[in-house]
């Protein structure tokens, strides 16, 4: 519930406007319904704070696409989990557009007490807008920067699924 609550006044704060690969960032406070039973906040708000990253930066980029998203659909979520978070600490959540391809988006998530990297997230997502697939490119004007991190990441996917076959 306490999701639903933070987006609903992530909706309401309006909308800013921001350049494609500038840094979007939101403030947390941790609070005792966010906290796990092993007294740190847990894996799975992790993933939920990525998604109102996410939510904001793509209303941010509205002005700088060519075409609406639509829907987004997850292909993939990897986390590094560096130090626990404790209750009542202040988190700031860092989102950036990292690159795209043929088929997906790809962001990065970091997140920070006092200023100390404590995980970091890599999101890979499709956009469906009216039950077809958004090529990205159709979205964005020009070539997407080329990052390590995509390529090392990609190159591990593909890796792992070589193997399930």
């Amino acid at each position: 519930m306490n999701m639903l609550i933070r987006f609903f006044l992530l909706w309401l704060a309006g909308k800013t406007d921001r350049g494609l690969f500038s840094t979007a960032s939101l403030h947390y406070r941790i609070q005792l319904h966010d906290m796990g039973w092993r007294d740190h906040l847990p894996n799975y708000r992790f993933f939920s704070f990525m998604e109102l990253g996410r939510f904001d930066a793509w209303r941010g980029y509205k002005t700088e696409l060519k075409q609406k998203p639509g829907l987004r659909m997850l292909a993939a979520q990897d986390m590094v989990y560096i130090r626990p978070v404790a209750f009542l600490a202040k988190l700031r959540m860092d989102t950036r557009l990292l690159s795209w391809d043929e088929k997906y988006v790809y962001f990065q998530h970091d997140f920070y007490v006092k200023n100390t990297l404590v995980a970091t997230g890599l999101v890979k997502e499709a956009c469906i807008y009216r039950g077809k697939k958004v090529a990205p490119p159709e979205m964005f004007d020009g070539e997407p920067p080329l990052t390590d991190v995509v390529e090392y990441w990609s190159a591990l996917q593909n890796g792992i699924k070589n193997l399930s076959r």
